[in-house]
């Protein structure tokens, strides 16, 4: 029986699995070896790190954390709590240092999440655009490599972007006073 049809059988039985259960999984070991992250209460294999996703989310991380305001820090690559049963894993996400030390459990008040998108890019700008919306996150970037563009999600209400917008690669764009050439990062997935 294919997947889809085994879900379809058992999704009178199916339950989601809360950020708590999770979180207690993960430091039992049960994903030591996997990249993973909770999605609508559903564990969500990752999509491998490497090549041109690891150099832009490398060179974000290094340009970011050099041209930011001291008030402000780069997490990369940690869970992000937006909601009882989703802790999805972020590229980049930019929280002030003063909600830095509040975080517990995971949980932060980013003011900018990034994700850099090949392999995942119908998940980050359908399904993680949602997410972060509903978690009020006010500006939401998916660099797409594989249109080599920049979609930028802003002004979160009720569950959903009000505002998005795409920038071709040929631009430069300021978030939170950093000015970001998109021409450079994207000459690092040629």
């Amino acid at each position: 029986m294919a997947m889809p049809e085994v879900l379809a059988e058992l999704s009178d039985t199916i339950r989601p699995i809360s950020r708590r259960e999770f979180n207690a999984w993960g430091a039992d070991g049960w994903f030591d070896d996997e990249r993973v992250e909770l999605i609508d209460g559903v564990i969500v294999a990752m999509a491998a790190e490497g090549g041109p996703h690891l150099k832009v989310v490398m060179w974000l991380t290094n340009h970011f954390a050099r041209h930011l305001d001291p008030d402000r820090m780069v997490g990369v690559s940690h869970p992000y709590a937006v909601s009882e049963y989703s802790q999805p894993v972020p590229d980049l996400a930019i929280v002030r240092t003063a909600d830095f030390h509040a975080i517990t459990d995971a949980v932060a008040a980013a003011e900018l999440v990034v994700e850099v998108a090949h392999s995942s890019r119908r998940r980050d700008l359908v399904v993680k655009a949602r997410l972060y919306a509903e978690a009020a996150v006010p500006e939401y970037w998916v660099l797409d490599l594989v249109q080599r563009r920049l979609v930028v999600h802003t002004d979160p209400v009720d569950g959903a972007y009000t505002t998005v917008d795409t920038t071709s690669e040929d631009a430069a764009v300021e978030v939170l006073g950093v000015t970001v050439p998109l021409p450079t990062v994207f000459s690092l997935t040629s």
